[in-house]
């Protein structure tokens, strides 16, 4: 009897130091910036009174309960005893040295919760649909699942410009996520890429260099234009726009542009193909000798300066060279002047030209220059 005795206070030894382990514990897991359980005491007028354990009471304040503004909010969204999933944001002592008070937020949870989902899509590489909601000087801003997010105009993939796209719904793939930055941001050509992979592949196996297509223009650089050929992104360089010289594609070309183009190369590899505009047309220098002869006066604008020279277009598409006079430089950009033809080498592309020192009469300006 002496040994059952000796067994049973062991055991309630043993149930008093989990309990005490238990309730430490307990204190030791309620720090700010995690989420804890907590059991709704009271319902007050500014807020919502909860047990979350350790001899502790947590208080919600109304501003962090989604959306409930007064008391009869709060009876009509919650009930005495209900159990919730809470974000602690502080904690205070009391005048009770073995209690602490926690404030509380419902708010919170989810604004956590949904970063912590935001990064779980990241990883998985799913595609999300977000809405555009405004423009940024680099990109535009969305929203997605409730938060602020950014695709930056070298990720977006349509013929549109940043603020045609306000109010569209866009597929995107996260890029990054960093919750204490408060930074999102995504990818719509990578999404793009991904829905269009089967149409790609199909115009891959079937396309042909030097044939024609046709395609829309969906994003302008400085060094051309890329076309959407049937889920492909396709570039035209910018010397292949036009046989005539010009500073930029957007001088001749807008986003959404429908084209009809002539395929060059083909990297099936790479996926990769680039295209040219200029070539559907007849190279201007294949008829030079049928307008222009050598001792012509001709009248040309002046459409590149060098250092030793200047190159004036004579007929659209086919630029002459002409040295600076001993006098110095005396020519403008884009003004027109009088040259005499001096020698013509159309099979190298190559014609010069004498200065005859007359201004000419103005001429009207042309286009791409």
């Amino acid at each position: 009897m002496a040994g059952m005795v000796s067994v049973l206070e062991t055991s309630a030894e043993m149930r008093d130091d989990f309990a005490f382990l238990l309730e430490k514990s307990m204190e030791t897991a309620l720090k700010p910036g995690t989420i804890v359980v907590g059991e709704i005491l009271s319902l007050e007028k500014d807020g919502i009174v909860v047990d979350v354990g350790g001899k502790s009471e947590g208080f919600i304040p109304l501003r962090e309960t989604n959306g409930c503004y007064s008391l009869e909010d709060l009876k009509v969204e919650f009930k005495l005893n209900q159990v919730l999933d809470l974000y602690l944001m502080h904690a205070h002592d009391t005048a009770d040295e073995t209690k602490r008070h926690y404030v509380l937020s419902l708010k919170q949870v989810n604004v956590l919760k949904g970063w912590d989902r935001l990064a779980a899509l990241k990883e998985s590489r799913e595609i999300i649909e977000s809405t555009v909601t405004g423009t940024t000087k680099g990109g535009v801003l969305v929203n997605i699942l409730g938060f602020k997010g950014f695709i930056p105009a070298s990720q977006l993939r349509v013929a549109k410009t940043l603020n045609e796209l306000v109010g569209d719904t866009l597929p995107a793939k996260i890029l990054e996520v960093d919750r204490q930055k408060n930074k999102l941001i995504l990818s719509h050509r990578e999404a793009v890429f991904e829905l269009k992979a089967k149409m790609r592949a199909e115009t891959l196996s079937s396309l042909k260099e030097g044939e024609i297509v046709e395609g829309d223009v969906v994003k302008i650089t400085d060094f051309g234009v890329f076309i959407d050929i049937n889920g492909i992104d396709g570039l035209l360089p910018l010397s292949e726009i036009t046989w005539r010289r010009i500073h930029h594609p957007s001088g001749m070309l807008q986003l959404g542009e429908r084209l009809k183009v002539s395929v060059l190369t083909i990297d099936r590899q790479l996926q990769r193909i680039s295209l040219s505009l200029k070539r559907l047309q007849r190279d201007p220098w294949e008829t030079v000798h049928d307008q222009i002869k050598v001792g012509d006066e001709v009248v040309g604008r002046v459409s590149k300066l060098l250092n030793s020279g200047v190159l004036a277009e004579l007929i659209p598409g086919v630029e002459a060279y002409c040295v600076y006079s001993q006098q110095g430089r005396h020519f403008m950009m884009n003004e027109a002047y009088q040259f005499r033809v001096v020698s013509i080498y159309s099979a190298e592309r190559k014609i010069t030209l004498e200065y005859l020192g007359l201004v000419a009469e103005e001429q009207p300006a042309q286009d791409g220059l």
